[in-house]
């Protein structure tokens, strides 16, 4: 991206510079530049994906087909999917083959990802990232255990670094 320009929960929009991604797990991390904001911030609580069921409830969230500030409720389906066909980006890289995904019947559609798939307590779970065409109300999320690793070492490594023994 050349500019990148993020909406804030009170409709405030910020520009931000693009820090780093990983795209085997299709994760990246933004910055954004609050210099000039005078509202107040509100961050998320980082939930753990680890202690999800099959069968609670969740929200998610984002903004489908460009209808911003959406929200829609289903159940966790599994906490485990996991997708052995590769799936390839725009740019031809490989990407989600690092993940277990969480499924929900919560609707995810495009526009929906990044966005936060949430407990009842308001923790973020996951984040929202795929659907499944010709299905209805099959989405997957990246749960945040993986969100918490992956951002740490974007952070302070400035990318994800894994082992490779090339069998």
């Amino acid at each position: 991206a050349e500019r990148i320009i993020c909406t804030l929960n009170d409709k405030e929009q910020v520009t931000a510079k693009y820090v780093g991604g990983d795209p085997p797990t299709d994760l990246a991390v933004l910055k954004l530049d609050l210099s000039e904001y005078k509202g107040k911030l509100t961050v998320a609580d980082f939930g753990n994906s680890d202690s999800v069921q099959v069968g609670q409830y969740v929200l998610a969230m984002g903004s489908p087909l460009s209808l911003s500030r959406t929200v829609s409720s289903g159940v966790v389906s599994t906490k485990d999917r996991y997708f052995s066909s590769e799936v390839r980006l725009p740019t031809g890289e490989q990407t989600g083959n690092f993940n277990l995904w969480i499924q929900t019947d919560a609707a995810i559609n495009p526009g929906n990802s990044g966005g936060p798939l949430v407990d009842l307590n308001g923790r973020v779970i996951g984040i929202n990232s795929r659907a499944t065409f010709f299905a209805n109300n099959i989405g997957f999320a990246i749960p945040v255990n993986i969100v918490k690793e992956v951002t740490k070492a974007i952070m302070t490594e400035g990318k994800v670094i894994r082992s490779w023994i090339g069998v």
